[in-house]
């Protein structure tokens, strides 16, 4: 052993850290907690455990035994809604460590072997069932009375719940056991620590690879179905294609959408729609003239408010000022009476005059001085009026302001040059003949012309309110319609080229291609968290198989086939050679080692087909027998001590095998509790007599018999003792008593009620009589269904029998015969009158006393 687990050591020195980490956590604790595996996971999924480490001394691998605690079966009660049982007390199993159950057939023997398969977990365990001749209970449960290292326990437990883990370690063989040993490839139910450490291994594996996958089938994807218009596009083929490794110069090429994209599919769109090309090459050129003239209306617009232009106007402005008052400060009238002549009140007036003037004195110049009235007042010009109006045109027709009026002229040409600014009609007019779509262009080219407008106002009104602000550059603006602009041109032109050639169906690819781009763009966000998803997904594909249990089976099988293979084998064929069968040609073979556990199969030794089962060659019986061995194989070398229950161990069995399984159940029992269940007189029998061969003070400490009956449609009822299984003297007594009973229900009820109790009491006083022949007139030297003959201080007492005491029990034993055997109708049998009977019961009472205290030779003497 020691050798073994040194080979275990430098092999999980060979493991990466994250396996070590799982054996030291089986060695330590036995078992691998839910935090353990997902701590486990954790670190399987790093660098550092998946490398080999060798930093664990891992103790655990020799363990110091520890000895097992006894577990005894004690009772099974209170069974309600299980199988037929209806118990009307608890079934016990008794003190000792043999416990005999007879009951004829239906009489509840399987039904509880059912319930404890399934209250212990075992496998092959079926569902129990409630009698389903009656409505379903309301309440299915049991109770159970167990014993652990010598402390008594009850636990109630409901119809096929969970296993009771006390009682986990209970043995159980039956019909369906004997078929799986026979048929079925089994593990050995005793795993021993090195090898079992391989299988938790296993297990551990197989937490661990569930565990991962269900953190990957987590990683559920949210991608977009994609439309099936655009499965067979070259995008929509990359978007159902999608891979772990697929780089980002691939995958921008259909989730990446630009305005070009953009513009481009509108384009194929329209040139697939169009039914005159040459046509819409027009429209597309006059909708382009109608951008270039607003882009030299914006144009325009910037360059007559820009600094420049602003600046000239101010220049011209000032100039005309300028002129202006030099103009009034050189204007000297001597005839004037007044000031402010030159001023442009003054001058206003002035030029009013001369208006109305030629409507007075048509024809004549201005101003008229002879005969005439003067234009404002109408009164008769005085030579001095006339002169001083002479003086007034000479002044205006002089050289400074004639000057003075050319600068103003040309500073309101300036002003009258300016561009006009545009009403939001126009913008809105001029936009839709430019196709200058949605509202951001009416609004950016109205905050335009706002700008136009507050400039313009400001020099028109010679900036008084506050300078005027030199617009800003529509740069932006003047760049889009440059692109439109061009644009359109390029499209006119394919359409005059579409005019003469176009490729329709190329061009509905292209398009549908296009959509297929722009679709599979608008999930972009949802492709690039797919594919993380499928790069995660592929990394735990990774991790599962770090986690395959395949290299754990192989060592396993290496080791198992040193310490439990060989074992199980030899143990096989001393079962078969202890239970009277090592004739019949069968043999056990490892078949192979699965998650870390070690199978094994029964095959016919020396068949020449090889193919054939045991199953299909071997007799009733033999197939018993051998299912028997290989579960006593399997589970009596245990190193636990746990009770044994056999359901009807010797069904088909003849009586050399019933003998030879009598035995072996027997020594059995010397170091654990044993359980049979049977229907056969004679195994009652026989293991009454294996038990003698033990010893009979082992016998009386340990054997306990009873019997389980059935009674109006209900099953399972542990029987009184009676005239068939007490010993002679009880059941004498037994049976005066049931006799005393009839009579006082025929007192109470009638002679029917007492007859219906008597019958009962005929019957078993007949056993009892045969009883009686066995056990006190032979001694128990020979008995029924059993195959010895005693003879050891037996035989002396056989001289006590004389003639009247055979002639006394065979007049009784005629007398009751009919009450046991069918009788014809011509001759009815009828029962004996309370008195009568009574005096037969007593008369047998008596006679055994003398019997047996008669001395010896007196037989001979009579």
């Amino acid at each position: 052993m020691p050798d073994i687990q040194q080979g275990i050591r430098d092999w999980l020195y060979e493991q990466p850290d994250w396996l070590q980490q799982a054996a030291e956590i089986l060695l330590s604790f036995g078992i691998a907690s839910e935090t353990d595996i997902q701590n486990l996971v954790e670190l399987l999924k790093t660098p550092e455990g998946q490398q080999v480490t060798s930093h664990r001394a891992f103790d655990g691998l020799s363990p110091t035994p520890s000895p097992a605690s006894e577990l005894r079966l004690l009772e099974i009660g209170d069974i309600s809604g299980l199988e037929n049982l209806g118990p009307r007390s608890p079934l016990g199993f008794g003190t000792g460590n043999l416990c005999v159950i007879y009951g004829h057939n239906g009489s509840g023997k399987s039904g509880y072997t059912r319930l404890l398969k399934r209250a212990c977990g075992k496998p092959r365990a079926k569902e129990l069932k409630h009698n389903v001749f009656l409505p379903p209970p309301a309440v299915r449960k049991c109770r159970i009375g167990y014993q652990v290292a010598g402390v008594a326990r009850k636990v109630e437990w409901q119809a096929n719940g969970a296993p009771v883990d006390h009682i986990r370690a209970v043995d159980i063989f039956d019909a369906d056991a004997a078929v799986a040993y026979l048929t079925e490839e089994t593990a050995a139910s005793y795993t021993p620590p090195s090898v079992a450490l391989f299988e938790a291994l296993a297990t551990v594996c197989d937490r661990i690879k569930t565990q991962l996958q269900t953190e990957q089938d987590r990683l559920v994807s949210a991608l977009p179905a994609l439309p099936t218009e655009y499965a067979a596009t070259p995008a929509g083929i990359a978007y159902g294609a999608l891979r772990p490794d697929l780089d980002d110069t691939a995958l921008q090429r259909f989730i990446k959408w630009r305005d070009e994209d953009k513009h481009a599919l509108e384009q194929l769109t329209e040139r697939l729609k169009a039914d005159d090309p040459a046509a819409l090459a027009r429209t597309k050129r006059s909708t382009k003239l109608q951008i270039d003239q607003l882009a030299s209306l914006l144009g325009n617009a910037t360059a007559a408010f820009g600094d420049e232009r602003i600046s000239a106007i101010r220049a011209l402005r000032a100039d005309a000022v300028k002129k202006r008052r030099i103009a009034t400060e050189s204007a000297q009238v001597d005839s004037a009476k007044l000031d402010g002549i030159g001023m442009d009140t003054w001058r206003a007036l002035w030029e009013a005059a001369r208006g109305y003037s030629q409507t007075a004195y048509p024809g004549r110049d201005y101003p008229v001085t002879d005969d005439a009235l003067c234009v404002l007042c109408h009164q008769v010009l005085a030579p001095e009026a006339q002169q001083r109006l002479r003086d007034f045109d000479g002044f205006v027709q002089g050289k400074l302001e004639v000057e003075a009026k050319a600068a103003e002229k040309v500073y309101q040409q300036a002003l009258e040059g300016l561009p006009t600014t545009m009403s939001s009609d126009e913008i809105a007019t001029r936009s839709q003949a430019a196709g200058l779509p949605g509202e951001s262009w009416g609004i950016h080219l109205a905050a335009y012309w706002d700008q136009v407008g507050d400039t313009r106002d400001a020099l028109l009104d010679g900036e008084v309110n506050g300078p005027a602000t030199p617009v800003v550059p529509p740069i932006s603006i003047l760049g889009e319609l440059t692109t439109r602009s061009e644009a359109l041109e390029c499209e006119a032109a394919q359409h005059d080229k579409d005019a003469t050639s176009f490729d329709r169906a190329q061009a509905g690819k292209d398009k549908l291609n296009s959509e297929a781009r722009r679709w599979t763009a608008q999930q972009s966000a949802a492709v690039r968290t797919e594919i993380d998803r499928i790069q995660r997904r592929a990394e735990y594909e990774q991790w599962k198989n770090l986690a395959n249990s395949r290299e754990i089976s192989i060592k396993a099988g290496e080791i198992a086939e040193k310490v439990i293979t060989q074992a199980f084998v030899d143990r096989f064929n001393s079962e078969l050679k202890a239970l009277g069968a090592s004739r019949i040609r069968v043999e056990l073979f490892k078949t192979r080692t699965e998650k870390g556990k070690a199978l094994h199969k029964l095959r016919l030794k020396g068949a020449q087909t090889g193919q054939d089962l045991p199953g299909s060659v071997l007799s009733d019986g033999e197939r018993r027998i051998v299912g028997l061995a290989a579960f006593l194989a399997d589970v009596a070398e245990q190193p636990h001590v746990a009770p044994f229950v056999f359901d009807d161990p010797i069904s088909s069995l003849d009586h050399d095998f019933e003998w030879c399984v009598a035995f072996r159940l027997a020594e059995l029992a010397k170091r654990r509790q044993v359980i049979v269940f049977t229907h056969r007189l004679s195994l009652f029998g026989v293991m009454e007599d294996a038990a003698k061969k033990i010893g009979e003070v082992w016998k009386l400490q340990h054997l306990h018999q009873h019997c389980i009956e059935s009674f109006s449609g209900v099953v399972g009822h542990p029987a009184d003792q009676a005239a068939w299984n007490a010993n002679t003297t009880k059941a004498n007594n037994l049976l005066l008593t049931r006799l005393r009973e009839a009579k006082n229900a025929g007192e109470t009820f009638g002679a029917a009620a007492y007859t219906n109790f008597a019958q009962g009491i005929c019957s078993d006083f007949r056993k009892l009589l045969e009883r009686t022949v066995e056990d006190d007139l032979l001694n128990q030297v020979v008995r029924r269904h059993r195959r010895s003959i005693t003879t050891d201080n037996r035989l002396s007492s056989l001289s006590h029998i004389n003639q009247e005491d055979c002639k006394f029990i065979d007049t009784l034993m005629s007398k009751y015969s009919c009450y046991e055997h069918s009788q014809s109708w011509e001759t009815p049998s009828f029962i004996p009158e309370e008195p009568e009977l009574r005096e037969d019961l007593e008369s047998l009472k008596q006679w055994r006393e003398e019997f047996k205290t008669r001395p010896t030779g007196s037989a001979a003497n009579a």
